[in-house]
This record gives C-alpha cells, sequence and structure tokens, in this order.
C-alpha cells in the first residue's frame, strides 16, 4: 500500500487507492476545490489523465491536449506538492482558488523544477472543475550558491579558481 502522492493526510498516511483514486475512477467527486487540485496533481503522478480531461473547463474551441499532458507526466519524476493558500473553495462556495507549487524532476535532464501556479476553480452542478491559472514561475530550482565561471575566484572565499575548488 504506497501513500497517495496529494499527501492530503500526511499524519493518516492515507494510500493512493483510499485517497484519489476513488476521484480518478469517478466512484467520487472532490468535495472542495483543494480536494481538486491534489487529485489532478496525483492524476499527472499517476500518468491518469483522463482525470485532468475531465475535472476542467474547456473554453469554446479550446481543446485539451491529451498526448502533451502525458508527454509531461510520463517525462517528469513528480516529488511533492505544496499548497501555499487557499481561498474560498469550501464545499458551500461556488468558486475558489489554489496557490500551489508542484515539485518535480525532469527525468532526461535530471534537472529539479517546480510548477507554481495560482489555479482558479468553479464549482458546478457535477461537481469541482478547474477553470485557469496563472503560471509564476516554471523552471529550474534555483542554485543557492552563485553562479560563477570556471576561471573565476570561489564564491567561498578560499581565493581559489572555482574549477579547483568548488567546481572540482
Amino acid at each position: 500500500m504506497s501513500h497517495c502522492p496529494c499527501r492530503v493526510l500526511d499524519s493518516n498516511k492515507l494510500s493512493y487507492e483510499e485517497c484519489c483514486a476513488p476521484m480518478h475512477s469517478g466512484k467520487t467527486k472532490a468535495s472542495t476545490a483543494e480536494k481538486l487540485m491534489r487529485a489532478r496533481y496525483s492524476a499527472y503522478v499517476t500518468k491518469s489523465i483522463d482525470y485532468i480531461d475531465a475535472t476542467q473547463m474547456n473554453e469554446k474551441n479550446e481543446v485539451f491536449d491529451k498526448a502533451e499532458a502525458l508527454k509531461w507526466a510520463e517525462s517528469s519524476e513528480w516529488s511533492g506538492l505544496e499548497i501555499k493558500s487557499t481561498v474560498k473553495g469550501q464545499e458551500a462556495d461556488a468558486t475558489g482558488i489554489v496557490e500551489f507549487v508542484a515539485h518535480y524532476k525532469d527525468k532526461a535532464s535530471g534537472t529539479e523544477l517546480r510548477h507554481h501556479e495560482t489555479s482558479t476553480f468553479v464549482k458546478e452542478k457535477d461537481g469541482w472543475k478547474f477553470k485557469d491559472g496563472s503560471i509564476h514561475g516554471a523552471g529550474p530550482v534555483k542554485r543557492m550558491e552563485p553562479k560563477v565561471g570556471r576561471n573565476d575566484p570561489c564564491y567561498c572565499g578560499s581565493e581559489k579558481k572555482f574549477k579547483k575548488c568548488h567546481g572540482a
């Protein structure tokens, strides 16, 4: 029994089968915007792209590219979901906003990445749907030390060239 990728209740250590799988299979619906956000993240981890498609609102003439979404899901090693904030989105609300950071690694390059987004959700008669999102930053995790060239003095103050110190 593996823990659910969404980690909704880390202290209870719910399995995927107990947490997000019933939503992915259509047996249950997310009761809040945050639960939908967590289930959508888990859908990328488990490559349940049909769930991503089924839980979003598409503008007129907009088509969700399942192949591209699956390609991203398969080329990524998902390492965690961090919920930054939630505004409304409870069972009695009609709308909700969830700010989150999805952490992952690109399998081909090994680069650690993060996808930081604020998403808007709307509750329809058949449940919560993702409406749109505003991406704050998607890219490599920033280095803690300053970027230096091989022949520059090392940032640690050793007076050695970077390549002979921390660049080795």
